[in-house]
């Protein structure tokens, strides 16, 4: 703080003082001393404190209320989109849905599998990119194994994959990811999907229909996988497919990142802390303890509906803790569908304009890689 120095005149006489006293015009009233420190301080704050924070920007994110998405669940509940300055608006939509919103900016951005219809979407011109990676297939087991009816495997009819030529096997869609991973399933052993007949049948149907024998396996999600095998009408022929594959993704409104980049890049920031409070360091593996915390539970089943026992006995998705897409998981399941007919194009679209990596390796930067 500066301070007023006062100088005093040495004594010259009476006469002369008088005189000066004369002579001199009226002083001028002191200065008044400012404030002190701790009230100056209180000032601040209170003028700080009366200037309201700067609205929250919406982004509209379409909402299918599954497993996959409860990071951005937990990033929603712990405040870290609105320390972003986001409004995170859930709209309710099925994965068929998303390509059309997307494209015409109705939502900002959505969940999606990368399916068949996801790839004709993007070749017809749909106006969207794929930000960030969602669910990572687990190393050692699989929320969407190959389960065979459970009868079949113990009269040893069904003894591996290559058993099942000619059988009914059920997955979710022409060109949805179960078909997929069958396929994955079958080419090692020089087989197609083509060799087995395909049933399209929703995840909850699949338990009943191995138990009353209208099917003969099933590519399930869970929690209708642990379902099947736990009634005792299905055993799981192979456990682990594509482990470690990016099978879901966030994808975004091409007007959004045309438009509004650094908010897609702050959500990616929060997104990504969803990931990390759920997701060790390790790729494809998940930790109970870390994703089960009772504040976990608790965002789970307020969200998905279900309660916390059958989330307990899943095989639960897992997520990459540095946000990598997985360029050659995307081409990989392209190139798939193709082989097998069930995509029709003239040549694979390319990488480039199916992803927009920027909101992605933004987050990344910002907080920092976790593994090496």
């Amino acid at each position: 703080m500066w301070h007023a120095v006062r100088r005093g005149l040495a004594p010259l006489g009476a006469l002369v003082l008088g005189t000066l006293a004369a002579c001199q015009a009226p002083a001028a009233p002191p200065a008044a001393s400012p404030p002190p420190a701790d009230q100056a301080a209180g000032v601040s704050a209170a003028q700080a404190a009366s200037v309201p924070p700067p609205p929250l920007q919406p982004l509209k994110i379409g909402d299918a209320r599954v497993f996959t998405g409860v990071p951005i669940y937990v990033a929603v509940e712990k405040g870290y989109f609105q320390e972003q300055g986001i409004d995170l608006q859930f709209e309710p939509i099925t994965g068929a849905d998303s390509a059309a919103y997307l494209s015409t900016g109705q939502l900002d951005l959505a969940l999606d599998a990368i399916t068949a219809g996801f790839f004709n979407a993007i070749e017809r011109g749909a106006d969207m990119r794929i930000i960030a990676p969602a669910g990572i297939l687990t190393l050692e087991d699989s929320p969407l194994p190959l389960v065979v009816r459970a009868e079949l495997v113990h009269s040893g009819a069904v003894q591996g994959p290559a058993d099942l030529k000619g059988r009914r096997v059920a997955v979710l869609a022409p060109g949805a990811t179960p078909e997929y991973l069958l396929a994955k399933v079958f080419e090692p052993l020089g087989m197609t999907i083509h060799d087995v007949e395909r049933v399209a049948m929703p995840f909850p149907d699949m338990p009943a229909a191995l138990a009353n024998g209208s099917i003969d396996a099933a590519v399930p999600a869970e929690p209708f996988a642990t379902r099947a095998v736990s009634q005792g009408s299905a055993v799981k022929l192979v456990a682990a497919i594509a482990p470690g594959r990016m099978t879901t993704v966030i994808s975004a409104s091409g007007q959004t990142l045309r438009e509004r980049p650094d908010l897609l890049r702050g959500w990616a920031v929060a997104y990504l802390r969803g990931i990390r409070d759920l997701q060790p360091p390790q790729l494809g593996v998940w930790d109970p303890e870390r994703l089960y915390r009772p504040e976990h539970l608790a965002i789970f089943t307020k969200y998905l509906h279900v309660p916390e026992q059958v989330l307990r006995d899943q095989v639960p998705y897992t997520w990459d803790p540095d946000l990598v897409i997985q360029g050659d998981a995307i081409m990989d399941i392209q190139r798939t569908h193709l082989r097998n007919g069930v995509l029709t194009l003239a040549q694979p679209v390319p990488l480039e304009r199916l992803i927009a990596p920027d909101p992605s390796d933004y987050a990344r930067a910002q907080l920092g890689r976790v593994r090496s």
